[in-house]
């Protein structure tokens, strides 16, 4: 099921499924910010990623002897959330445990809320995680907003080229490496995650080109408060929220024949937590960044976004 908030700048659609934005639109102009399609290219618009992020190695993980399985990403973006409230502006989801992801894919209770809110100049996008259970809780989350790239209302001849990711604080960058597969690369003494200097030509600034970025390139150990997507030609930018995060992924997709027809799109990923390390045992407590919650305990992740003309 679909909703759809207004007010007199833009309207956003979100989707019960995965509690995920849709789209999100220009009243004024029609301009799309948030990539709408076709499949062919990706199925999702702005998963949610819980209690997974990235790449699970082998579609499994074990805890207390016992297997569970995710698909990269988590469980949360492929089920069905519960609205729970919604104004002409705002929609709150929720999303709990059921018997199927306590045998096979989650061992803990929890509830996953999250709340939109449409403002003049962008969207409150939040998630909180609370453990329901009687036991401590660990979980990964974060986002995975696909902006379009070029924009439908870009005149004739804009490219991926124009445009540019920028850090706030134009710092030098820190990479975390990952193999081809897009899990975490490991160093000589097989430990993960390890990072090195990014080496961008100009300090926080990241050129896009339709050679993309084949798996992502993930980020660390920055001080920015947000990380944008800049349209070079008339300045205008889309900042999201990262203030607080331990890492952040950027991606591109749909650059091919599809791309350039208007259906390119840029990603930018706060994360709180990381993929598995290629040289995994899959043993949950032994993954990367993950985060604790004692029962009764709640945890929110901002990944809110605004456009700057």
């Amino acid at each position: 099921m679909t909703i759809t908030l207004k007010n007199a700048d833009y309207e956003v659609v979100l989707n019960t499924k995965g509690a995920e934005i849709n789209s999100f639109r220009s009243v004024k102009d029609g301009t799309k910010y948030i990539f709408e399609g076709p499949e062919s290219i990706w199925k999702f618009h702005a998963p949610i990623l819980f209690p997974q992020v990235g790449r699970i190695k082998d579609g499994f993980y074990t805890w207390q002897e016992k297997e569970y399985h995710l698909v990269n990403n988590g469980m949360s973006r492929d089920m069905e959330h519960k609205l729970v409230a919604q104004t002409e502006t705002t929609a709150d989801f929720e999303l709990t445990e059921t018997a199927d992801t306590l045998s096979d894919k989650f061992p803990w209770k929890f509830k996953l809320h999250t709340h939109y809110e449409l403002k003049e100049n962008g969207l409150v996008f939040t998630t909180t995680v609370t453990n329901t259970d009687t036991t401590p809780m660990t979980f990964s989350i974060g986002s995975h907003t696909a902006f379009c790239c070029p924009r439908n209302t870009d005149p004739a001849g804009t490219t991926n080229a124009d445009y540019q990711y920028e850090f706030e604080k134009k710092e030098p960058l820190t990479t975390v490496l990952l193999n081809e597969a897009a899990q975490l690369a490991v160093d000589e003494d097989g430990t993960a995650p390890c990072t090195k200097p990014y080496g961008e030509k100009e300090a926080g600034i990241i050129p896009i080109t339709a050679a993309g970025f084949g798996n992502g390139h993930f980020f660390t150990q920055f001080e920015s408060t947000w990380v944008g997507l800049r349209n070079k030609k008339d300045g205008s930018l889309i900042k999201v929220n990262c203030k607080g995060y331990p890492y952040l992924m950027v991606w591109q997709n749909g650059n091919g024949a599809e791309g350039a027809a208007g259906n390119g799109f840029n990603c930018i990923e706060p994360w709180y937590g990381t993929a598995d390390a290629e040289n995994t045992d899959h043993a949950w407590e032994n993954k990367s960044g993950l985060i604790e919650l004692a029962p009764g305990e709640s945890f929110t992740a901002d990944q809110s976004f605004f456009i700057e003309k």
